[in-house]
């Protein structure tokens, strides 16, 4: 798998966006804009978010401009701030993964959950939104991924390891899968379950794949296969000294 990947970069890398969390985030800055007015919340409904229905007879920029839905709510100046603070996190993770690797994870998980959105609408005949709040969060995982051990300042006050953070996300979005979230009740909770899906397949296989280089091979069940032996071996060397 790793050796297709490093085939299709060499390949296709040049075709890669630069700064791609740069225009992520501008996106967003747009997306809150114009769904802050009544008027440009219908706008964004009715000719740029993603319905599997009307992507399905023809138009297809919903694929791309589904991205303009902002991960984030409340005033302005929390507006800005989140965004400030996706940007720092994305940024990061692009410059440290590379450009061509997270535009693949990005857009990856972009169109894993559209797909599965599509293939939710033909078995439901539910024409719901793909809104990819959960892909935009994903960036936290990969950036918990490189950074484990580093530390982040949690509202701005509590210093927590980002691994810990990534532990509570995942828990989180382990609730949403299993008991829904606020979306569940409008579209059934297999809604929720297809986005929270494709924001974790990208995050494995970066995990798996991508970031082999780190963490004893990359692989996520040798991994924690690794630490299981290793806690193992230090439990007996302590007990031969009971």
């Amino acid at each position: 798998m790793s050796n297709f990947f490093y085939r299709m970069k060499f390949k296709y890398q040049r075709y890669a966006i630069k700064n791609l969390a740069v225009y992520v985030s501008v996106c967003f800055a747009i997306g809150y804009m114009l769904l802050s007015s009544g008027m440009g919340g219908s706008v964004y409904a009715r000719f740029l978010a993603f319905f599997p229905r009307q992507v399905l007879h023809g138009q297809v920029w919903r694929i791309l401009t589904a991205i303009l839905y902002p991960p984030i709510t409340g005033g302005l100046f929390n507006a800005a701030l989140g965004i400030l603070i996706y940007y720092s996190f994305a940024s990061t993770v692009e410059r440290t993964m590379g450009e061509f690797e997270y535009n693949v994870y990005f857009f990856g998980s972009l169109l894993i959950g559209e797909l599965g959105n599509i293939i939710y609408y033909l078995l439901t005949g539910n024409n719901a939104p793909f809104l990819p709040v959960f892909t935009h969060f994903s960036v936290f995982m990969a950036f918990s991924i490189l950074y484990a051990e580093s530390t982040i300042l949690l509202f701005f006050i509590l210093p927590i390891k980002a691994k810990y953070l990534a532990i509570v996300e995942a828990a989180l979005y382990t609730f949403y899968f299993i008991f829904g979230d606020g979306m569940t009740s409008a579209y059934g909770i297999m809604y929720t379950r297809i986005s929270i899906i494709a924001a974790f397949i990208p995050v494995v296989l970066f995990y798996m794949f991508v970031n082999k280089d780190n963490l004893h091979g990359g692989n996520i069940f040798s991994d924690l296969k690794y630490r299981a032996q290793q806690k193992k071996r230090q439990k007996e060397w302590r007990d031969q000294w009971k």
